[in-house]
């Protein structure tokens, strides 16, 4: 038998099934007449994690083992390879890891039940030898040598380096060399066994499709399941601040520049958390939006030639704002980037403002249902604290003028906020410091 929980969203017009059943991963199943699927199978395991309990003891994880598993386990026992199996039945199929999950996904338009089958059979029946272990290092050593390659990925880690001293948000989700090489069937096994179990994984599936549909196709399939505590959460911090400016040389036509600071994560009830992160989004879409005046200032001093590109990001001990873009003059962005914040501070986001922003985020978010994989990758990053995307877009109409302009003031600081640069350079590839 199965739990089968409707979770309806009238004002929306929206509605998704909760179903539970034993052998299985929690399912969320978003109804839509459509004529394609979408499924994803998270599993809460990603870079964050760097230990697990094991009985009394805790146990180290090497960095990059959770993007390692991700490329593992689409090989099979019989030497075949699932990702071409989905592809067979018409899928298709990829994976990805982040620093708080491991996703497997697929779409297609026919043989539903068949792809969902094989999808989380693969994910339930490890297979790990000697010898592909060793011939899967090769290929992610290749792949962190293209991110170690890529200017906007080495201005990202190194903005971050700056912000945080301690929480793996620092490390490459895929590794480092020598953690890669150090990566073994058995560590992999351990790791396996503590985080791929029915307790820590969801499912979630949109399409035309009802609960029966999908237990039945899923009638004989069996999850690992455990009941043991194992997570440790990272460590929390708060950010720092740096009174210098770090300075990367790459191969670049034009320097690119990052400017982050680090919020305070101090808010433990999670729909506060959530009406925080929507006052945040209004907050930088009227700072840095190419509808903006500090867009248009920047434009028209010819300091910027593209928009910039703004990201805040709220995870288990880290919560930043990141803004990074083009600039000859990176410096020059970066002081008025500071003096724009210091004077919306001071005055405060207008009334007519507020309702503009807050109308058109609540507009984008509601249009973003429509949509298979933007909605089941809102519900992936809502988990596993946060309420569901129909409930955040409604805490839009909680939200205030009086309330935004509280968290600008509590939030953000032009005294918090950091550079880093990437300048041009052909032949030294180094990173610096000095003052700013």
């Amino acid at each position: 038998m199965a739990d089968v929980i409707l979770h309806d969203h009238p004002e929306f017009r929206e509605k998704y099934y909760e179903i539970r059943r034993e052998g299985l991963p929690v399912i969320y199943l978003i109804p839509k007449k459509r004529s394609t699927f979408y499924a994803v199978l998270r599993v809460g395991i990603g870079s964050y994690d760097r230990s697990y309990r094991d009985g009394k003891k805790i146990r180290p994880i090497l960095r990059g083992t959770a993007h390692f598993l991700e490329h593992k386990l689409f090989a099979n026992p019989d030497g075949s390879d699932a990702m071409e199996r989905l592809r067979d039945l018409g899928a298709d199929a990829n994976a990805y890891t982040t620093g708080t999950s491991t996703c497997y996904l697929f779409n297609c338009r026919e043989r539903f039940g068949e792809s969902l089958k094989e999808l989380l059979t693969f994910v339930s029946q490890p297979y790990f030898t000697r010898e592909n272990v060793e011939m899967e290092k090769k290929i992610i050593l290749q792949e962190a040598a293209m991110y170690g390659d890529s200017p906007s990925s080495r201005l990202f880690i190194a903005s971050i380096r700056r912000l945080y001293r301690e929480h793996p948000i620092r490390d490459e989700i895929v590794g480092t060399p020598a953690s890669i090489k150090a990566i073994t069937p058995s560590r992999l096994y351990d790791v396996y066994r503590a985080f791929y179990h029915t307790g820590n994984m969801q499912l979630f599936v949109c399409g035309d499709v009802t609960p029966e549909d999908v237990l039945a196709s899923l009638s004989d399939v069996t999850m690992p399941s455990c009941e043991k505590e194992f997570r440790v959460s990272p460590p929390s911090e708060n950010g720092c601040v740096c009174r210098s400016v770090r300075t990367l040389r790459r191969r670049v036509s034009k320097p690119l520049f990052n400017v982050t600071i680090a919020f305070p994560d101090c808010c433990d009830d999670r729909r506060e958390r959530q009406r925080r992160t929507l006052a945040m989004g209004i907050v930088c879409a009227h700072l840095f939006s190419d509808s903006g005046a500090l867009y248009g200032e920047l434009k028209e001093k010819g300091l910027v030639t593209n928009p910039l590109r703004w990201m805040t990001e709220w995870n288990p001990g880290v919560c930043f704002l990141s803004v990074s873009g083009e600039s000859g003059s990176p410096r020059k962005v970066f002081g008025l980037i500071k003096e724009r914040m210091r004077d919306l501070i001071e005055t405060g986001i207008r009334e007519e403002d507020f309702s503009r922003l807050c109308r058109a985020h609540y507009a984008e978010t509601v249009s973003s249902f429509d949509d298979a994989e933007e909605l089941v990758d809102a519900f992936c990053d809502a988990m596993p604290d946060w309420e569901d995307p129909y409930v955040e877009a409604s805490l839009f109409g909680t939200l205030s003028t009086d309330y935004v302009n509280g968290v600008l003031r509590e939030l953000f600081s032009p005294d918090r906020l950091n550079l880093t640069v990437v300048m041009p350079d052909e032949e030294n590839q180094t990173e610096t410091e000095d003052e700013e």
